[in-house]
């Protein structure tokens, strides 16, 4: 059998979704100082399986003793790291961990705050809505098709919110979500949605147990999807603009959705 170069996770990372791991499996990139750092803490806590860490050789000095157990630490200068990722690479400090195990489904119903994403298209947006999800205190995420949870991009963008909040993963995310709808009476799953009687977003005020629905970026939810929420809430426009981002109307519909939370 050839022997594995631990370098190869690294290899040509521009457009990189997961990596196969002959030891650990699924495998998934972290880069930058500070996404790292949070990675190895979390590895040392025994939350994370962190395989390696990938340092210049100015880096290496300062992360040698934050690895966690059995993480190998490889040091290459700047242009063989840029070399061997594809692009110029100038954050120093790259990581390789495992893909951790999903939360099981059972745990679903626990979450009183819940953002729900039926489709995505782009990781950024994925990525963005994950860490104000995490930022603001939501229980978790419920997503459906999309971008990879743990590609580059998506790692990168959510800052690590990706193994902060738990993210539970379906295909068609309406039945998990019906089930943790009729588990408690008094939920309610609203849509964000710019529809004629939707709610405004200044006077919304969320039920105990609640569900936020965010389209996709192109179309947002459709009359079908729209059918299986309670109501609507929208944010109001100025200036002649007529929508925001997807991940930016998520970031303050989830805050009106913790706001005196207490």
């Amino acid at each position: 059998m050839t022997a594995f170069d631990p370098w190869e996770p690294y290899r040509d990372l521009r457009f990189a979704g997961t990596r196969e791991h002959p030891r650990f499996g699924t495998c998934f990139i972290a880069e930058g100082r500070i996404l790292v750092e949070d990675l190895l803490a979390a590895g040392r806590a025994g939350r994370m399986q962190v395989v390696s860490v990938a340092a210049t050789t100015s880096a290496a000095a300062a992360v040698r003793e934050l690895l966690p157990p059995d993480t190998e630490l490889l040091v290459a200068e700047p242009s063989v790291l840029s070399s061997l990722a594809g692009f110029p690479f100038h954050r120093g400090l790259m990581a390789c961990a495992a893909v951790p195990s999903p939360p099981p489904f059972v745990e679903l119903v626990q979450a009183r705050r819940l953002l729900v994403l039926p489709r995505l298209y782009d990781s950024e947006n994925l990525g963005l809505l994950l860490r104000s999800a995490a930022a603001l205190g939501l229980d978790g995420v419920l997503a459906g098709p999309g971008p990879g949870l743990w590609s580059r991009r998506t790692v990168r963008v959510s800052m690590g919110a990706v193994w902060r909040i738990p993210v539970w993963h379906a295909e068609d995310p309406w039945p998990p979500l019906a089930h943790w709808k009729a588990a408690e009476a008094g939920t309610e799953v609203v849509a964000a949605a710019l529809t004629a009687t939707a709610e405004d977003a200044r006077s919304w005020h969320p039920g105990p147990r609640c569900a936020l629905v965010m389209g996709p970026e192109d179309t947002g939810l459709d009359a079908e999807q729209l059918a299986c929420c309670d109501r609507a809430v929208a944010i109001a426009m100025a200036s002649g603009m007529d929508s925001l981002n997807v991940a930016a109307a998520g970031a303050i519909l989830m805050f009106r959705m913790v706001e005196g939370r207490g």
